[in-house]
């Protein structure tokens, strides 16, 4: 049944609310000496063992790493060799994972890895941020559906021009390196159906976002069932179990911004959505708390309201 718990998982990003940990302390560039990279590199390891053990008493298999795990990871500035000194922690870090069953992931800004810019450097530090993240994830021994999420990036100078550096860009990526990564859409340049066809491209899957679909529409109109469905294949064809991202709009705010918590209807018509086993990554500002909020309502059983026969229930709007 589409509509079973079993048939969804759900996770959060990079923070607990609950713990008040992150394991994403940085510092500026500035202060980024080796004495001071060594200590936050420590304290956010600590943390991430809080939060995947937090995980793992919870039965949440889905989490999202906060891209300053190492702090200027991918930053020239950043000299240690923290792979190897820290290789014993991410050991442990894996075991933890893998024994709870927890797909791991990480989401570089857009302004760290873009696909499309034609200037080399900025190509360069995209990559950079690719090969940090992607040790990360093979540090924790996690296996292919534990991916790096990449938005395309700009339109400039035009869109031809964009996607056409994004397929050079892709098509030279190193092998390891390509098959870490799934491409999103997002919200204000790249539609859906621009971003599935790249992907499908390079033998890449796609990862659908309900709100992003909502206000950067493709052309035609793909409706949540299309895209959901056309996004599970491009995971199912490398045997890999779908991953998408679900969130609300925050009432009053700017136009793609995240509410705290997710809204029912939009959890609901997702699922009603699903053609299969997926993992749904919540993107609430809330964080766990908007997990459990989600799992409370959906378990909690349903009370028929008893109003006097000559009082009329009030109506909600």
């Amino acid at each position: 049944m589409r509509d079973e718990p079993s048939a969804y998982r759900l996770g959060y990003v990079a923070q607990s609310l609950t713990l008040g940990v992150g394991a994403s302390h940085t510092c500026r560039l500035a202060s980024a000496t080796p004495e001071r990279l060594t200590a936050l590199i420590a304290r956010n390891l600590a943390e991430l063992e809080q939060l995947l053990l937090f995980n793992e008493a919870h039965g949440i298999e889905l989490f999202r790493i906060g891209s300053s795990l190492i702090p200027f990871g991918s930053h020239p500035v950043n000299t240690l060799p923290w792979w190897s000194t820290h290789a014993r922690d991410f050991d442990h870090l894996g075991h933890i994972a893998r024994r709870s069953r927890q797909r791991l992931s990480l989401h570089p800004s857009p302004a760290a890895a873009s696909l499309t810019s034609v200037h080399q450097r900025v190509r360069d530090a995209a990559l950079a941020e690719l090969r940090y993240s992607a040790r990360v994830l093979d540090l924790l021994g996690q296996g292919p559906e534990a991916r790096v999420v990449l938005h395309l990036g700009g339109a400039a100078p035009s869109r031809p021009e964009a996607l056409d550096t994004a397929h050079r860009f892709l098509d030279g990526m190193p092998a390891e390196l390509r098959d870490r990564i799934v491409l999103e859409h997002d919200d204000k340049v790249w539609s859906a159906r621009e971003t599935l066809a790249l992907a499908r491209a390079h033998g890449l899957p796609m990862l659908a976002d309900n709100l992003h679909n909502a206000l950067e529409p493709s052309d035609p109109v793909m409706s949540l069932d299309e895209l959901l469905r056309a996004s599970a294949a491009s995971w199912r064809v490398l045997d890999l179990r779908p991953k998408f991202h679900l969130a609300s709009q925050a009432p009053g705010g700017r136009p793609g911004a995240h509410a705290d918590r997710i809204d029912p209807e939009d959890f609901r018509a997702v699922v009603a959505a699903l053609d299969g086993p997926a993992d749904l990554m919540l993107e609430a500002k809330d964080k766990d708390l908007a997990l459990f909020a989600l799992r409370e309502q959906n378990t909690a059983p349903r009370k028929r309201s008893r109003a006097p026969r000559d009082v009329q229930s009030p109506t909600r709007e």
